[in-house]
C-alpha cells in the first residue's frame, strides 16, 4: 500500500515537472465543414418551422403545463442560436435570422413534408438569401424518478442506526431536426436528426429534497439546445476554432537560459526571433534539447501557418532525435494538412501551407 501510495506521488511530481518545462500557445484554425456547400449559395436564411401543428399544439394544450410549451419554444430559439454563434464564425456564408416561426411537425419529434418551393424561394426572396436553413423538428423530454436508500450513522454514544435518504435522477434528451434548402437546385441540401442528452443526480433527506437539489433541468435543455445548434452550424459550414499546442521552455545545463530567452520571445509573440535561436539550437545542443528545439520550431511553424514545414520540423524531432512527444504531433498536422486541402475544396481557393 505504501509502495503504491508512493508511486502515485513520483507520477503526480513528474506531471508537475513536465508542465513547468512546457508553456501552452493558443492557435486560430479554420476547421472544415462536414459537408460541401455549392459555390452559388453564399448567404444563408434561418427559419423555425419546428413549431407543433394547431391541432396538436390544442391537444398538447391539454396534457402539458404552459410552462412545458414555453420551455420548448425557448429551446427552439436556442438552438437556433447556437446555430447563428456557429455562422458567424465562417468565412464561408453571410448568415441572415429571420423572425419567422412556421408551424412543422406534428409532435415536434419527426419532421414534416419539406416545405414547398415556391415558399422557400418567397423567403429567399424577402431577406436577399441564397439557400433556406430550417429547424423542423424539435422536442425536449425530461424525466425525474427518485429511490430511497440507507445510510448507516452512529449516535453520540457509538451506537449504529440507519437513516433512509433518497436519490434523485433525470434525465433531459433533446432532439432536433434541420433541412437545408437549395431554391436554385432544388434540392434539399442536407436533412439531419441529432439526438443528445446528459443524465444528473442529487440527494436529500425527503424525495422532494432529492429532486430540488437537481440542477435547474429547464435551462440544462436550453444548453443542450444552444450546443445541439451549434454542433450543426459547424456540420454545413466551416468555422474558427482554437486549439492549444504546448512548446518546451528549457533544456540542458549549457542551453537552459538559451531556451528561456526563446520562450521568452515566443510568449510576446515574437515567433521568427525565437525559431532563429531554435534552429541553431538543433544544431548545436544535445539530442534531448535539439529534439525539443525542433519540436518548438514545428509549433512556430504551425503557429505562422506554415504546415508542411511544421510536420518537416516535427518528423525531424522525432526521427533524428527520437523526441517521443513529436509522434503524436505529427499525427495532429497530418489531419490539419488534410484538412486544408479540404477547405480548399469548401472554400473554392488555395489552402496556406
Amino acid at each position: 500500500m505504501k509502495n503504491t501510495h508512493l508511486f502515485y506521488l513520483a507520477l503526480a511530481a513528474l506531471g508537475i515537472f513536465a508542465a513547468s518545462c512546457t508553456q501552452s500557445v493558443a492557435i486560430r484554425m479554420l476547421q472544415p465543414a462536414e459537408m460541401a456547400v455549392p459555390e452559388h449559395i453564399q448567404t444563408i436564411v434561418t427559419v423555425d418551422r419546428s413549431k407543433p401543428s394547431s391541432g396538436f399544439l390544442t391537444f398538447l394544450e391539454g396534457l402539458a403545463t404552459g410552462e412545458s410549451i414555453n420551455q420548448d419554444r425557448r429551446g427552439r430559439k436556442e438552438a437556433l442560436e447556437g446555430l447563428a454563434y456557429s455562422l458567424t464564425r465562417t468565412p464561408r456564408f453571410q448568415v441572415k435570422h429571420s423572425d419567422l416561426t412556421l408551424e412543422g411537425s406534428k409532435g415536434g419529434v419527426n419532421m414534416t413534408y419539406p416545405l414547398d418551393w415556391p415558399e422557400v424561394e418567397k423567403i429567399c426572396s424577402d431577406y436577399g438569401a441564397d439557400a433556406l436553413l430550417a429547424i423542423e423538428a424539435y422536442d425536449s423530454d425530461v424525466r425525474v424518478s427518485t429511490t430511497p436508500y440507507e445510510v448507516k450513522r452512529k449516535d453520540k454514544d457509538g451506537n449504529e442506526y440507519t437513516e433512509t435518504r433518497y436519490r434523485a435522477e433525470a434525465d433531459v434528451h433533446i432532439t432536433i431536426g434541420w433541412r437545408f434548402y437549395d431554391p436554385q437546385k432544388k434540392i434539399i441540401l442536407d436533412e439531419f436528426s441529432v439526438q443528445t442528452g446528459e443524465s444528473y443526480s442529487a440527494t436529500g433527506r425527503t424525495p422532494e429534497q432529492a429532486k430540488n437539489n437537481l440542477p435547474d433541468l429547464a435551462y440544462k435543455a436550453f444548453d443542450l439546445s444552444h450546443a445541439a445548434g451549434e454542433k450543426y452550424g459547424m456540420r454545413v459550414a466551416p468555422v474558427w476554432v482554437t486549439v492549444n499546442r504546448q512548446f518546451y521552455t528549457s533544456g540542458k545545463k549549457d542551453f537552459k537560459e538559451t531556451m528561456k530567452k526563446a520562450a521568452r520571445l515566443a510568449k510576446q509573440d515574437q515567433w521568427e526571433a525565437a525559431a532563429q535561436i531554435w534552429q541553431r539550437m538543433v544544431e548545436t545542443a544535445d539530442a534531448k534539447t535539439a529534439g525539443r528545439a525542433a519540436f518548438n520550431l514545428a509549433v512556430a511553424a504551425e503557429r505562422l501557418g506554415y504546415l508542411e514545414t511544421a510536420l518537416k520540423w516535427a518528423e525531424k524531432a522525432y526521427l533524428e532525435f527520437n523526441f517521443k512527444p513529436a509522434r503524436d504531433y505529427i499525427q495532429k498536422l497530418k489531419v490539419r494538412l488534410n484538412d486544408a486541402r479540404l477547405l480548399e475544396y469548401q472554400l473554392h481557393k488555395k489552402p496556406s501551407t
